[in-house]
Parts: C-alpha cells; structure tokens; sequence
C-alpha cells in the first residue's frame, strides 16, 4: 500500500469520531479509540465483525476488567507504554477478544490513550502499521484538551489523598462524600505502602503496575505513597490485602533495582483499615516501618509490613523514653570497653547470640568460630557484664538495649 507522509493532514479538522471512520475505513476493520484509562472516546461503524470484547466495551463505555486484567498479564499494556511502534496481539477467545492490533497515544512520555484495530475483515500488515503510527500522531491534539480535563481531575484527586494522609478530615460522611464528588471509588478495606529510592522517577517506573492495580498514589521526594485496597469486603479481607500489598512489593522492588544503581531500594507498608479516619494511622505506620528498615535493613530483610516488625517496632519509642529519663546502659559500655582493650569482638558475639534466639550452633557458624569457643565467650560476657543469659528476662532486655545502642550509632 502506498501512503501519502502527511495522510491525515487533510481531516486536521475531523473530530475524534471521524478520525476513527477513517482509520477504519484505511485499515478495513473496526477501530476503538480510549483513553489513558481505558475509557471509551470513540469507535468506528463496525457491521457485523464485531467480537464480545468489543461490543462490551462500547455497551459499558470502558474496556471489560477481565479483558484489562488478562492484557496487563500477558504484558499488552507494558508493551503499548514502552513502545512507539504498534503491538500485534493474538485473540484471546476465552475472554471473547478477537486478534487486535494497539498503539499508545502518546505525547512524549506521557501516554493519552490507545488506538485498538480489530483484525477482523483482512490481516494487518506492516504497511498498516504505518497508518496506525501516522493515526496515532493525529490523534493527539484531540486527546491534549481530554488529557488536560483529566490531568486537573486527578491532581485534585491528589490534593484530597494528601488531605486524608494528614488527617485533615475528621468526619467519614464528608471523607465519603468528597471521594464522590470526584468520581474516586475508595477501596472498602486499605492500607497504605511507600516505596522508596533515590534519585528514580518512581512513578514512571512503576506506571504499569499501578494502572495494572488501579492503585491511587502521590510522590513525596523520593518516595511514592500509595493506597492499596480492595472494593469488596470479603471474610478473609486482611489476608487477601496482605497478599495483594506483598505481589505489588514483590513486582515493584524487582523492577526498581534494575533501574537504580545508588542508595537502597526500601519500602514499608502499614496496617489495613475499613474506615479513612484512620488513614493517618496506616500512613504513619508506613513511614514508620520504611524508617526501621533504612535503619536495620540486615534485621528487617524480607519484612515490608509494620506488623511484622516486631521488638523493632518499639525501638524508636523506646529510644525516646530512655533519652528523657537519662538512662544509660552500663554493662553494655562496659562489654564495649572490654573489646578496646583487649582487641576483642564480645559484644558482635553477644548480638549475633542474641540475633540466633541463642542457639548455640546457629551463632558459631554464623561467627565462624567453634562451639567451645563459642561457650568460653559466653561465659566471659556474662562474668563482665554480670549478667546470666539463661535468663528469658535479661536476655530481652539486653537484646532490645543492643538495638538502641546500634540506633545510636546508626543515625
């Protein structure tokens, strides 16, 4: 097929809809076109070779969730935002969508919408390719003003997520009534996580996943803070939040460390609640959670929910407590004193007993040294310090006071 460079300069004119005739008419087949949220804008006369996909779509003005959901699974949409070129996918007849062609709509890095070419009455060749590329550069002065609405629409669903982050609203009628009139659906159970790393774009590393989650989230430096729910309350709500929280985590993480090549990639979560009054609290605990694991990342590995945590979680408040009464752990300066003097590593032997819940054989291994090393160790500690580590109570108080005192000279 010869084309003309400049095809679709003569209906510079032509609104969206006609734009999509034209395609249509071009390639042959039926064309939709949607936005960044997989709205529906617009779609061409389609006959009789319209597939269920399609006709769902224009029915319910937005694409199918279980068409979203398989496309985001079988990596459609992360090609289409990574790509100019466009994207040939194979029907998918269980979930009633018929061979397609897609190319994004895109203004630089940020993508306006999508161009869907149903493959239908005749194959798409390579040629067509081009067409769907020049329809695609046509379609985005009729998407700029769409894309300005909805741009304004979702930074003032920003400002309100702030505004609940902060707690500034104290009445759940008025938190439900706001949500309303900004068209922003909030989950029925929620937690909030945040993802940390320096110097990266977060929200344009992590674009797919939170349009494949249909998370909301603002940046603060380098974090993004996101709130992560479910729209039905279900019996088994709390495990599945946490399930849904930890394949998000485990998806993002993969993906960020790849990308950023200085400082460390951390990320917390807070606990799940029903109502957003307590919003403040999940966000709270988030940074909370995020703040130990930067201070422990060793101890806290593998860990991202602030109930996870454990004797960590009291560690700052602790700390806090102790530096307002003046208290100050003697036997421990005294154990440091004793490895200057004498050269030794008593008090990494103490933690890392400490760290294996006392089993002996864990700390050898781990200190690399013989069990009857290891004992004589021990025996000396508790002789400086005066302490007796079969006891469950000196233990724990020992191990927590450890912790402090690494807090110290950690931060």
């Amino acid at each position: 097929m010869s084309l003309q460079p400049n095809f679709f300069q003569q209906y510079q004119h032509a609104d969206i809809d006609e734009l999509a005739d034209v395609i249509g008419e071009l390639l042959q087949n039926p064309i939709t076109i949607e936005d960044a949220d997989h709205k529906l804008i617009a779609y061409s006369s389609h006959g009789e070779s319209t597939d269920q996909a399609r006709w769902s779509t224009i029915m319910g003005r937005r694409v199918p969730e279980k068409v979203l959901t398989r496309l985001w699974k079988d990596g459609v949409f992360q090609a289409l935002l990574t790509q100019d070129d466009p994207v040939h996918v194979p029907a998918k007849d269980e979930i009633g969508l018929g061979k397609r062609v897609a190319i994004a709509i895109r203004r630089g890095a940020d993508v306006l919408g999508y161009i869907w070419a149903q493959e239908v009455n005749r194959p798409i060749s390579a040629d067509d390719d081009e067409i769907l590329k020049q329809a695609a550069r046509a379609a985005v002065a009729r998407l700029m003003q769409r894309q300005g609405k909805r741009k304004a629409e979702e930074q003032r669903r920003k400002e309100f997520l702030w505004e609940l982050l902060l707690g500034n609203h104290n009445s759940e009628t008025a938190i439900r009534q706001k949500a309303d009139s900004l068209q922003m659906q909030l989950p029925a159970s929620y937690l909030i996580c945040i993802v940390e790393a320096p110097g990266a774009r977060l929200d344009q590393y992590l674009y797919p996943l939170l349009m494949r989650d249909k998370l909301s989230w603002v940046v603060d430096g380098s974090q993004i803070i996101l709130l992560i729910g479910l729209m039905e309350s279900k019996k088994d709500s709390s495990d599945v939040l946490l399930r849904k929280v930890e394949h998000f985590l485990a998806d993002s993480l993969e993906k960020l460390e790849t990308h950023v090549s200085e400082g460390q990639v951390t990320a917390g979560y807070g606990v799940g609640y029903k109502t957003y009054t307590d919003i403040v609290k999940s966000y709270r605990e988030a940074l909370h959670a995020v703040k130990v694991k930067k201070l422990f990342p060793r101890e806290t590995e593998g860990i991202h929910g602030y109930h996870e945590l454990g004797i960590y979680r009291y560690l700052l408040q602790v700390k806090q407590w102790e530096e307002e009464q003046g208290y100050r752990n003697e036997r421990i300066e005294k154990l440091r004193q004793y490895d200057r003097d004498n050269q030794t590593a008593m008090l990494e032997t103490l933690e890392t007993f400490l760290d294996a819940a006392g089993k002996v054989n864990v700390t050898a291994q781990r200190l690399h040294v013989h069990i009857n090393t290891l004992s004589y160790r021990l025996r000396r500690i508790e002789e400086i310090m005066r302490v007796d580590l079969e006891n469950m109570n000196q233990r724990a108080a020992l191990y927590l006071e450890l912790k402090m005192a690494k807090l110290n000279s950690e931060q």
